[in-house]
């Protein structure tokens, strides 16, 4: 027998509040093997904070809270978004002429080494996030415990309005957007409350949100940790959850697991300890009707 946890927590519709709703708990055995169903939004972390922002307006609600708006940095975030959006909202409202793609995995992976080349065949202007027009104030938000997911959900919507611009006149490859925001947050908050499993393949959780812009494919570089290490060790600069990933193998386990899950879009997976020929071919092969290569 197993015991099995379930909980219910419902987004209201109103002024981005999010209730969280206790129904009905199963116990039967191992909870190791049940699932903790999310649906929505999820508002169950310590401080008042959200698991996940669903929507943009939810994450500005955050930023908008008096005790926040104190925490340096966050002024300055939200002048930058504001110019932003005004920059470049009306060029987002128009129709794309080519494709944006997403390159995911782990540090350590090889993306950038296999987006400078890719990008060169495709003629492709490059981005990421968090984009570098918030970059600079990243490091006061890295090891936050309330602000940080808040940060990273924010980034993903200024370099939306930024990568729109671009995709006029080229295709564009973003190295990470939405998907790692999301499947870090979850990993995270399973490591800080291990009284809640991951939750299940097909969980809403997984689902891109509505008003975000949406990519034309994602691809995550899946590689072994033994070569990821190997990789790594030429960096320097790594951040709190960067280095779990190098010491907690159930965290790096729920990372990678959650990128599986995701959908609309879901996650296409590549084969990264391949040497580099084969691996830049599997993406060619990927990307190839978008592209018409």
């Amino acid at each position: 027998m197993k015991f099995c946890f379930w909980v219910s927590h419902r987004q209201l519709i109103g002024l981005g509040t999010v209730a969280t709703r206790h129904s009905e708990a199963y116990f039967s055995g191992v909870r190791k093997n049940c699932y903790f169903n999310y649906e929505e939004t999820v508002k169950m972390g310590d401080q008042n904070r959200p698991l996940l922002y669903k929507n943009l307006k939810s994450i500005l609600d955050v930023f908008d809270d008096p005790e926040n708006k104190k925490v340096k940095g966050v002024s300055e975030l939200m002048e930058i978004f504001l110019s932003t959006k005004l920059q470049h909202q009306d060029i987002a409202d128009e129709n794309k002429k080519h494709p944006l793609i997403v390159l995911e995995g782990l540090d350590g992976s090889g993306k950038t080494t296999v987006g400078k080349r890719f990008s060169k065949k495709i003629n492709a202007q490059t981005w990421k996030t968090p984009p570098e027009s918030i970059g600079h104030i990243r490091h006061l938000f890295d090891n936050h415990p309330v602000l940080r997911t808040a940060y990273y959900s924010l980034g993903n919507y200024i370099a939306a309005y930024e990568v729109q611009s671009l995709l006029k006149y080229s295709p564009v490859l973003m190295d990470r957007y939405w998907h790692s925001t999301a499947a870090y947050a979850i990993a995270q908050y399973v490591q800080d409350h291990p009284e809640y499993p991951m939750p299940a393949e097909g969980d809403p959780i997984y689902k891109w949100p509505e008003d975000l812009f949406k990519p034309d494919i994602v691809i995550f570089l899946n590689v072994s940790e033994e070569v990821r290490k190997q990789r790594q060790s030429r960096r320097t600069n790594i951040t709190v959850q960067e280095d779990m990933l190098n010491s907690d193998l159930k965290f790096r386990q729920n990372v990678i697991q959650a990128f599986r899950n995701m959908y609309n879009p879901g996650v296409h997976f590549i084969n990264a300890d391949l040497d580099f020929e084969p691996k830049f071919r599997l993406i060619e092969a990927a990307t190839k009707d978008l592209l018409k290569l």
